[in-house]
């Protein structure tokens, strides 16, 4: 079989999948949604900053804005597949303008931080079912599986630069406008991101209908997921494969700044740090995307392994321009995350497709802050070489029993079912 393409999806392209007016729509409103976010985040940071002059209660405003995403998407993942997706994702939007909105009013009533701290918690927990239900409303959106797959990389690579440049953006337009502008402006691309799916994206009934009630009936909703994900082995371990690699994807750029300057290099040899590994990333989502769904899904495991290799480099701490050329080349190996999250979402029954998404998200989300956790204090305890060079080799030990376990044959049909 060709690498670089499929039966029938040899014209599948970015701009293909971009024609879909839907799509185009729901592209944009992910992106103002990701830059809406880290608007939020930068913002209240700043405003927290300047109240109370602390350091550590403007950290404390990023840790809050990263809660709900572990708590907010198990617990309301259910909603995406209770309620139409479309709906669920206008009503996010809706939630978080007008939280936004009182954001602006108690800012310019002076309030204290508790509360500011507060409304940004409230803020990021109505957004938290969002990005859950545009990752099933993508499936229902491009049966072409192909196409689907290009979709789904499109927004990955656009994840990936805006881990980067939203947190930039939102500096600049603190910087530029103060906070309480910031905030409007931050409002405004959740309202902006409401109307493109109210005008573009179709409504569609939902997919299961809520069987429990009441809170013990909402729970047992969310532990079917659970024990899905238990009984299925091939969604599970792509779930296991996310999670196990996420302490050699977050390790650069945790160590970005403080590796530049112990070298003794400029703040803005860390911004190149820092950007470094998404870079790579990008680089790779681009290539990723151009071989054969059977391809992409056969070659998860293999990058996996392969992307803490390059990491294991900076046993040698290096200068900080060796080090930007093994973050970029780690980078490059991060691009299995476009056909994991593609077939994961696939493999999904569509009943279950939002609250299964959820629940991975919030323990994706969940490693992810120990990691930064982790990272930090190591390198605080050491040095940022040596915190890198760490998580590299547990990254690798911990793949080792996923690699004895990995459910090729399995993982092979449901894949070869799933893109047909």
């Amino acid at each position: 079989m060709n690498q670089r393409g499929t039966e029938g999806d040899g014209g599948v392209s970015y701009r293909r999948a971009l024609r879909r007016p839907e799509f185009a729509a729901l592209y944009v409103a992910r992106v103002l949604s990701d830059w809406g976010d880290q608007l939020a985040r930068v913002s209240i940071a700043a405003l927290v900053l300047h109240q109370s002059r602390s350091a550590l209660f403007a950290a404390t405003a990023f840790a809050v804005s990263f809660l709900p995403q572990v708590f907010g998407q198990a617990l309301l993942g259910p909603l995406s597949d209770w309620l139409p997706r479309r709906m669920v994702m206008i009503y996010c939007d809706v939630l978080r303008f007008a939280g936004l909105v009182l954001l602006v009013a108690v800012v310019g009533r002076g309030a204290p931080v508790w509360v500011l701290l507060g409304l940004l918690f409230l803020v990021e927990l109505a957004g938290a079912p969002f990005f859950a239900s545009s990752r099933a409303l993508l499936a229902e959106i491009f049966t072409d599986r192909p196409l689907f797959l290009r979709a789904n990389s499109l927004l990955q690579m656009s994840f990936q630069v805006n881990q980067v440049a939203g947190v930039a953006i939102g500096g600049i337009v603190v910087a530029a406008f103060g906070t309480q502008q910031a905030l409007w402006i931050d409002a405004l691309t959740f309202g902006v991101s409401a109307l493109l799916i109210v005008a573009f994206v179709a409504s569609r009934p939902a997919a299961h209908a809520r069987t429990g009630v009441g809170l013990r009936g909402w729970m047992a909703e969310v532990s079917k997921g659970v024990a899905f994900l238990r009984k299925d082995v091939a969604t599970r371990s792509l779930m296991i494969v996310a999670w196990v690699t996420l302490l050699a994807f977050i390790a650069p750029e945790a160590v970005a700044l403080p590796y530049a300057q112990v070298h003794g290099a400029s703040t803005a040899a860390g911004g190149v740090l820092l950007a470094a590994s998404p870079f790579g990333a990008v680089i790779s989502v681009l290539v990723v995307s151009r071989w054969s769904p059977s391809v992409q899904v056969g070659r998860i495991l293999p990058m996996a392994l392969l992307l803490p290799l390059p990491l294991l480099g900076l046993v040698f701490n290096p200068a900080w321009v060796v080090a930007v050329v093994l973050f970029v080349l780690a980078g490059v190996f991060q691009g299995f995350m476009v056909p994991l999250m593609s077939t994961f979402t696939l493999l999904s029954p569509d009943q279950m497709r939002g609250r299964l998404s959820a629940l991975a998200g919030s323990g994706f989300a969940l490693i992810a802050a120990g990691c930064w956790l982790a990272v930090g204090a190591l390198a605080d305890l050491t040095s940022p070489s040596l915190a890198v060079t760490v998580s590299a080799a547990l990254t690798l030990l911990a793949l080792v029993p996923v690699w004895r376990t990995w459910p090729r044959r399995e993982l092979a049909e449901a894949s070869a079912r799933a893109y047909s």
